[in-house]
C-alpha cells in the first residue's frame, strides 16, 4: 500500500513531464515552421529576397543576438558563498537541461555579493557558456527562469542572462533560442579540454533572420500560453515531489497508518 500511494505521485509526475515534452516540441516546431522554413501564415503572398544569409522574406531583417538583447556575465563564487539554507536562489550550470530548459532542482542557496545584471527573475532567460559533457548538450542551451521563493535569484558565472531590448518579447526569443540551429552552431565555437568554455562575444555577435514585428507579435501571442502552461506543470510536479519526499519517511516509519485504508495494490486477494 505504501508503494502504491508513493507510485502515484511518481505517476503523476512522468505524466506532467511528458505534457512538458509535448508542450515544447509544439513551441519549437511552430518556430522552426514559420521562421526556418518560412511557412507562417500568408507566405505564399509575400516576396523572398537576397540577404547575407540567403532568401528571406522581404522586410525581414538580418541581426545579431547584440542588436536585440544585452547578454550579462554571471557571479563568480566561492565555496563559502553556497549554504544549505536561507540566502538567495543560486541558478548555475545544474539548472540547465541537456537540450535546453531548466531544471528546478538544480538550484542552490547563495550568501555571496551580486551586481543589479547578475539578478534573475521568473521569466528570464538564462544561457549555459559552461559544459562538462563531451557531447556539447549544455553549452548555449536557454532555459527560462521559473518562480522562485524569492523576489530573485543570482546567476553564476557559468551562465549568463540574455536581456531582451526594447520591442522585443521575451517570449519570441526565448522561442528563438528553443526552436533554432542557434545552439548547434554556437556551441561549436566553446573550446576547453575537459570542461568547455564558451565566449559571450560570441553569443552576442552571431546572426540570424529576424521576422516581423507582425509574425513576432502572432508567435508570441501563442507561445506565451504554452510557456506559462509548462511553467504551472513544474511548479505542480515541485510541489508534488516535496509532497512526496515528506510522506516516504511518514510512511515508512508507521507514522502514517495506511493499513486499513482501501487501496488498489494491485494483487489480488488470498
Amino acid at each position: 500500500k505504501i508503494a502504491a500511494i508513493l507510485s502515484a505521485y511518481d505517476d503523476l509526475i512522468e505524466n506532467n513531464l511528458r505534457r512538458i515534452k509535448i508542450l515544447e516540441e509544439i513551441a519549437q516546431n511552430l518556430y522552426r515552421e514559420w521562421f526556418v522554413k518560412f511557412r507562417f501564415p500568408g507566405h505564399a503572398n509575400v516576396r523572398m529576397v537576397d540577404s547575407p544569409l540567403g532568401k528571406i522574406p522581404e522586410g525581414w531583417e538580418i541581426v545579431s543576438i547584440d542588436d536585440v538583447a544585452t547578454v550579462h556575465r554571471g557571479r563568480s563564487y566561492r565555496s563559502k558563498d553556497l549554504v544549505d539554507d536561507g540566502g538567495l536562489p543560486f541558478v548555475n550550470l545544474k539548472c540547465i537541461d541537456r537540450d535546453g530548459g531548466f531544471r528546478r532542482n538544480g538550484l542552490k542557496r547563495y550568501v555571496g555579493k551580486y551586481k543589479e545584471t547578475q539578478k534573475v527573475v521568473s521569466g528570464d532567460i538564462v544561457m549555459a557558456v559552461t559544459d562538462m559533457t563531451q557531447e556539447r548538450r549544455i553549452v548555449a542551451r536557454a532555459g527560462r527562469v521559473p518562480t522562485l521563493d524569492s523576489d530573485f535569484g543570482v546567476i553564476s558565472m557559468d551562465l549568463v542572462k540574455i536581456e531582451p531590448r526594447e520591442g522585443i518579447s521575451p517570449d519570441y526569443l526565448y522561442g528563438y533560442f528553443r526552436g533554432s540551429d542557434f545552439a548547434d552552431n554556437v556551441k561549436q565555437q566553446a573550446n576547453g579540454a575537459n570542461v568547455l568554455h564558451l565566449s559571450p562575444d560570441r553569443i552576442k555577435e552571431y546572426q540570424f533572420v529576424l521576422p516581423s514585428k507582425v509574425m513576432r507579435d502572432r508567435f508570441t501571442a501563442f507561445s506565451g500560453l504554452v510557456f506559462k502552461d509548462v511553467e504551472n506543470l513544474n511548479r505542480r510536479n515541485e510541489i508534488l515531489r516535496k509532497t512526496r519526499d515528506l510522506l516516504l519517511p511518514k510512511l515508512i516509519s508507521g507514522e502514517l497508518d495506511v493499513s486499513e485504508l482501501e487501496i488498489n495494490t494491485g494483487k489480488k486477494a488470498a
